[in-house]
């Protein structure tokens, strides 16, 4: 009842402001009032949003348009009513409209820096294992005793671990490099007072990845290092002008969808207790009778619950997965723009390598099972590994999807010289239901895990995930200080999508607080000839959460306590907390495509020693480049074609 009252006053202030907001010509109202009118518009809209959109926070989930354009991410991503030039064509393709007439390019990059924190230290509820003489057998992520912890309130201090640099994987040199960057290239055309306009970009839609500490990092049982990302790399775009205040436009995209981890294996629970113990227990019991039939000791010894069973790595893409966008723009006044776009699911079978390198307990427990016939026969008969291999490699494949997502957004210019806007973004996530690797051969991990409570098959590795669509919400603001520059600033609610029962360390960050800053420069106004043509954008990001908890063994891909919950999870009775920060920087210039190929042309006539156009003499040739950039191509600067010319409806008087 009382949210159904809040709404009902939110719609009447809703409708109040925008009464007189388009009828203040009626009601004469001054001009400080109508102002504050209008602020409050606005503000009653991200109140809306942020009271009744916003769902409760879900963490560890993969990010989205994080690192696509520089202008974007000043704004923190609020950009579907005033897209970003070319870039439009991911955000908005119906933006694409708003560039000048001739031909366009924009060159950028964008650089991101991820930092996290992580501490894990024992459950106070956990009992953990015990040896054959009945003592606690210690996880060395417990740390030591010297002390009160703040997190799980016992004596354990924990253990910390932290990332040393991002990963990304380079599709033409099929490599893997630690850091991360992503690159920004856009060409556009419209022909004089044509209505299309035409454009191309390669960009990154989706991409995140990290590495992790060194051999001591507790993190490394997660993940070692991870990537997954998609790089469009053939993205034409199209805009038509349908009437003077409506665009429509549209968007194809091919690109590479790559993912990739490597892991070390353990497996803490007590069926594997179970094999150390009874390992432990038949200790120098050999005899002529056993090794003829069961060996002993049992199990070659065992293995413990947190003793290092494999390391595991692989590496997936698929170099056509195709996509769409589709986008609207309608700007009914000068001061009021309203965008909708829709970006649908990448779907993508990958395929590639994987390795499992086993450690020597591992190899000697298997060994054990086909020691004897008699232990050759149960283990065939049982479908366990009995043939001693140090390591597995093959082709693996995979189907992933990236989901759908539909952004809706809204622009104000309450006076000439400010934009504020507001963005809605919803992602299809629960499409994202589990992970299938199939392996091209019978994995000799997967065989013994059915005998924990593992159903996936002895050649698929299922990893559960079970995803929640996400709601998104910004704000974001543009002050045109000067006729050559423009502040901008932005604010996101970047929501995760994976629920805390379902986390894990692959993929690292939760849900963000996303401030964005940056400034817009255009070369005219600033005397350089030069720089005359060339706009430049510059922007620096900000993304923290300060403190992400999973606590109480409740997430099945990560610290579950209850056997067979999970393939992977590494950290059972295990107190988990990080704080997690993100940087990125990015800078973009974009001019008339003939001030590139002119400067391309003379570049390579100067260094032609047999162009005819080359000066006989170094003094000549020094003359000659003194007219260089006064000889530039001029261009106009570029119009906004979705605004009513000779028409005003800002507050009067005011910038």
């Amino acid at each position: 009842m009382k949210k159904i009252l809040e709404f009902k006053k939110f719609v009447v202030h809703l409708s109040l402001s925008g009464f007189f907001c388009f009828r203040r010509r009626r009601f004469k109202l001054p001009e400080l009032f109508r102002l504050r009118i209008m602020l409050c518009f606005v503000i009653c809209m991200a109140t809306a949003i942020s009271r009744f959109v916003n769902p409760p926070k879900a963490e560890g989930a993969f990010h989205e348009q994080l690192a696509v354009d520089t202008r974007a991410i000043s704004l923190a991503n609020n950009v579907t009513a005033d897209p970003p030039g070319i870039m439009s064509i991911h955000y908005n393709p119906a933006g694409l409209s708003l560039l000048g007439n001739g031909n366009y390019i924009s060159l950028g990059a964008v650089l991101p820096i991820i930092n996290k924190r992580s501490k894990f230290s024992k459950d106070p509820n956990y009992e953990g294992f015990h040896d054959l003489n009945g003592n606690l057998i210690k996880d060395p992520l417990w740390g030591t005793q010297d002390g009160p912890d703040r997190l799980s309130g016992n004596s354990w201090s924990g253990t910390h671990g932290s990332n040393t640099s991002g990963r990304m994987y380079i599709p033409v040199l099929d490599a893997e490099l630690d850091f991360l960057m992503a690159p920004i290239l856009g060409l556009s055309h419209r022909a004089p007072d044509s209505k299309w306009t035409f454009a191309y970009s390669a960009y990154v839609p989706f991409g995140v990845g990290q590495n992790n500490g060194d051999a001591g990092d507790p993190q490394r049982w997660g993940g070692q290092y991870s990537f997954w990302q998609h790089l469009t790399y053939i993205g034409p775009g199209v805009s038509y002008q349908a009437t003077k205040d409506l665009a429509i436009g549209a968007s194809f995209g091919i690109g590479q969808s790559s993912t990739g981890a490597g892991l070390d294996l353990r497996a803490p629970n007590a069926i594997v207790n179970l094999t150390k113990t009874l390992g432990d227990a038949t200790q120098g019991m050999e005899n002529m009778l056993f090794d003829l039939t069961i060996p002993m000791p049992l199990f070659g010894g065992g293995l413990g619950p947190y003793d290092k069973i494999a390391n595991f790595s692989f590496n997936v893409a698929d170099d056509f997965a195709p996509s769409f966008n589709l986008g609207v723009l309608w700007s009914p006044f000068d001061w009021l723009s309203v965008g909708i776009s829709y970006q649908s699911p990448i779907k993508s079978h990958m395929k590639g390598k994987y390795q499992f390198s086993y450690s020597d307990q591992w190899q000697n427990m298997v060994e054990w099972c086909g020691s004897s016939a008699l232990m050759e026969i149960v283990s065939m008969a049982l479908d366990l590994p009995h043939q001693r291999v140090s390591e597995q490699t093959g082709t693996v494949t995979m189907d992933l999807e990236l989901p759908q997502t539909v952004n809706w957004g809204i622009k104000i210019k309450p006076i000439r010289r400010l934009s504020l806007l507001a963005d809605l973004h919803w992602a299809d996530w629960s499409c994202f239901k589990e992970n299938h690797l199939i392996f091209d051969q019978k994995i000799q991990l997967l065989q013994l895990a059915k005998y924990m409570g593992y159903n996936g098959g002895d050649s698929t590795m299922t990893l559960e995930r079970n995803w929640k669509d996400t709601w998104n919400w910004g704000v974001g603001a543009e002050y045109q200080a000067l006729d050559w520059l423009a502040l901008r600033v932005g604010y996101e609610n970047r929501v995760s999508s994976v629920p805390d029962e379902y986390y894990d360390v692959l993929y690292p960050l939760p849900s963000l607080d996303f401030y964005g800053a940056g400034v817009g420069i255009k070369g005219s106004g600033l005397g350089i000839k030069m720089m005359r043509d060339i706009d430049i954008d510059l922007s620096v990001g900000y993304l923290v959460n300060k403190s992400y908890k999973i606590c109480n063994n409740t997430s099945s891909n990560f610290n579950s306590t209850v056997l067979g919950s999970g393939i992977n999870n590494p950290y059972a009775g295990l107190n988990f907390e990080q704080e997690t920060y993100a940087y990125l920087g990015s800078f973009k210039a974009t001019m008339p495509l003939e001030v590139v190929t002119t400067v391309v042309s003379r570049g390579i006539d100067l260094l032609n020693p047999f162009s005819s156009k080359k000066s006989a003499s170094a003094k000549n040739s020094l003359k000659t480049s003194e007219d260089f950039l006064a000889d530039l191509p001029s261009s106009t600067t570029p119009v906004n074609n979705l605004r009513f010319d000779g028409q005003s409806y800002y507050i009067e008087n005011s910038d």
